[in-house]
């Protein structure tokens, strides 16, 4: 039992490490092009490389960002709160993180999801879709890092080490 909870706990704090990640490049890349939403046409079209570069990481990264949260932290912080969650279908596990009041809301986070999906399939060359996508990229960035921060929060209170 302590070797499954250790596992466990490992599971939660790589999720942790490596959303980070995700949310610090995430941010980097924001930062970077902020000033630039909402984006109209003629100034994506007019982007140089370098620019344009850190508009792909921005997708990038809050595609990576989403997937770690979804598929790692959200089932390692429910195993760490001894939730069973094997074989529960993902709006259940959103439904349990509502419910404890760890996650605001399931519809923001399928929003999240729905933007994801949105500037991850689309195609370059139709350029109309792609402003759209990124202009809801942007708007959609302080969500999840705003869901991003009150996992966060929520852990290091939930597991702080006992002094």
């Amino acid at each position: 039992m302590a070797s499954k909870r250790a596992e466990n706990r490992n599971k939660l704090t790589e999720a942790l490490q490596l959303g980070k990640i995700h949310c610090e490049r995430m941010s980097f890349a924001w930062h970077k092009i902020h000033n630039r939403f909402p984006l109209p046409p003629e100034i994506y079209q007019a982007l140089e490389p370098e620019e344009s570069s850190f508009f792909d990481q921005l997708i990038f990264r809050f595609s990576k960002l989403q997937d770690c949260m979804g598929g790692k932290l959200f089932p390692s912080l429910l195993e760490n709160l001894d939730e069973e969650i094997r074989e529960k279908p993902f709006i259940d596990i959103l439904t349990r993180l509502e419910e404890l009041n760890i996650l605001k809301s399931k519809e923001d986070w399928l929003l999240l999801r729905e933007t994801r999906n949105t500037v991850t399939h689309e195609y370059p060359f139709i350029t109309d879709e792609v402003i759209e996508g990124l202009n809801l990229l942007n708007k959609h960035y302080k969500l999840i890092l705003s869901i991003w921060n009150d996992f966060v929060t929520y852990i290091d209170k939930r597991f702080q080490p006992e002094t």
